[in-house]
């Protein structure tokens, strides 16, 4: 009897879980299937209200919309620049950083490990860091996106705890080998870390891809502007159509429901994220469990 209790509540776990997970999924892809409907319906049906989780009526006029201006284009290239060198920036320069405090011989250990968790607690503020970054003139600069988010104290040490669990033996072999330090980091310890940089890697092209408060600070040129800020311009825009001729004409000639506009631009812009997650999502446990366990 004691083992069927046993089982049966083991059961109605499992059953809880999957009931869970089943109304998260529904939670969270109710609003993307919901802004991808918008996209597509009737104009007409959008103002009363109707749409819902699929499209009702048909119409690509706010695709059309996007696609016949060069902004789309210069911005998406922006953003792709802007995506691959800060993450290679970001994992070259955290892994030159974290490995030396994964050293247990490295003098400067201690003293830059709470110089780095310092960091996490205390910031300068947007004011002193707008002069400095005025200051260094990185002001309408690929740097001024790439740079400021290159070294995160909570990926440094991650991946100094993810180093320190590499057999050190590998690394007195090397240099029995006539090896250097940085021949170990990117022949032995890179190698090993593919996990991890794929998981990190995911985390700072995501970020990169979604910032947009930065440009809109440091960020004048409209030329050098990345999606994010095209989908903020185009928001705003729409709200007060009487500053934007070009738009308000295209809305009044085709007929099209500004909110058409707005969730194709939505669907445009966290498309290309959509499709590379999957090819990286194997990576992403395993990447967050490493280095985790000891401090």
């Amino acid at each position: 009897m004691k083992t069927y209790n046993e089982g049966l509540g083991s059961r109605m776990f499992d059953v809880f879980n999957y009931a869970l997970m089943v109304a998260l999924c529904v939670i969270m892809l109710y609003p993307l299937l919901n802004t991808f409907s918008i996209s597509l319906s009737d104009p007409d049906l959008i103002a009363q209200g109707k749409i819902s989780w699929y499209p009702q009526g048909f119409t690509i006029d706010g695709y059309s919309f996007i696609f016949q201006s060069n902004d789309l284009l210069r911005a998406y290239k922006n953003t792709l620049i802007y995506v691959l060198v800060g993450t290679v920036l970001q994992l070259l320069l955290t892994s030159l950083f974290s490995y030396p405090l994964s050293m247990g011989n490295f003098v400067l250990r201690k003293p830059l490990t709470i110089f780095v968790i310092i960091t996490m607690v205390f910031g300068g503020g947007l004011i002193p860091t707008y002069m400095l970054i005025r200051n260094l003139h990185l002001l309408d600069t690929l740097w001024v996106i790439v740079l400021p988010g290159a070294l995160s104290a909570f990926n440094i040490i991650i991946f100094r705890t993810f180093f320190q669990e590499i057999p050190k033996e590998l690394r007195e072999s090397a240099y029995l080998d006539g090896a250097n330090d940085m021949k170990i980091l990117f022949r032995i310890y890179m190698p090993l870390s593919k996990a991890l940089l794929a998981t990190f890697a995911l985390f700072g092209a995501v970020g990169f891809w979604n910032m947009w408060f930065e440009a809109m600070i440091y960020l004048n040129d409209m030329r050098l502007h990345p999606i994010q800020m095209l989908l903020r311009r185009m928001i705003v825009e729409l709200k007060d159509m009487n500053d934007h001729g070009g738009l308000q004409r295209y809305v009044e000639m085709h007929n099209v429901n500004p909110k058409n506009i707005k969730m194709a631009t939505v669907i445009v812009t966290i498309l290309p994220i959509l499709f590379v997650y999957p090819f990286v999502q194997r990576h992403f446990v395993t990447g967050m469990l490493v280095g985790s366990v000891k401090g």
